[in-house]
């Protein structure tokens, strides 16, 4: 028996690290811009969480962010995703942020529209929103390489914008501050199926020696 859940440990911690990391990055509350022109009672426009997921089995990316306060608050309000897909540039040098580099944008409105610019609209149904969590689901044909091998590779930041200004003014805040953060890979359903067996055999084990 103690052969059994050694092996069945040894799979499991077997198992790639990206299937077993489901964790994104989380972002200090209240700190806006000090360029953000708006205001900072505009709680829907501070970042306090967000991941990016990777399916390689569908080619979908699901970006999902949550807020200090509830989506759609700043009636101007909406969210733009930046991705490195390899060509990344610091677009923001101008106002000492350096290490934010993408060379493609995405965004998610609180109406439930939704672009990928310079390649066209989201379909229906991309996005949806509870409470102060938007969440987006992007189509990987929409995001071409232009230089990473495996879209893994890519990675993101998110910076919620006030339509009510222009230029970097209209920018509220950068998740991260002043980088970049990686995707998460979806298990595979075997792979998926194989941790929860382990697991899942390692509590019965665990409760019948408890019984004793």
């Amino acid at each position: 028996m103690r052969f059994l859940v050694s092996m069945t440990a040894a799979l499991v911690l077997g198992l790639p690290l990206s299937s077993q990391a489901l964790e994104g990055i989380t972002d200090r509350e209240g700190d806006f811009l000090a360029t953000f022109a708006g205001s900072s009672a505009s709680s829907d426009l501070d970042v306090l969480s967000a991941s990016v997921f990777y399916n390689p089995s569908t080619d979908l990316f699901t970006l999902k962010a949550t807020m200090d306060g509830a989506i759609g608050s700043t009636a101007t309000g909406f969210y733009v995703w930046g991705v490195n897909r390899g060509a990344g540039t610091a677009g923001f040098a101008s106002i000492g942020i350096n290490g934010v580099r993408f060379d493609r944008v995405i965004l998610l409105r609180p109406d439930g529209t939704g672009t990928v610019a310079g390649v066209g609209n989201l379909p229906g149904g991309s996005i949806t929103i509870s409470g102060n969590t938007i969440t987006g689901v992007v189509s990987g044909s929409m995001l071409a390489s232009t230089g990473f091998a495996n879209k893994l590779d890519y990675t993101w930041n998110i910076w919620p914008r006030d339509g009510a200004f222009v230029g970097n003014a209209a920018i509220s805040d950068f998740a991260p501050d002043n980088a970049n953060f990686s995707a998460t890979a979806v298990p595979e359903p075997a792979s998926a199926a194989l941790l929860l067996g382990g697991l899942g055999m390692v509590a019965a084990i665990a409760r019948r020696r408890s019984s004793r």
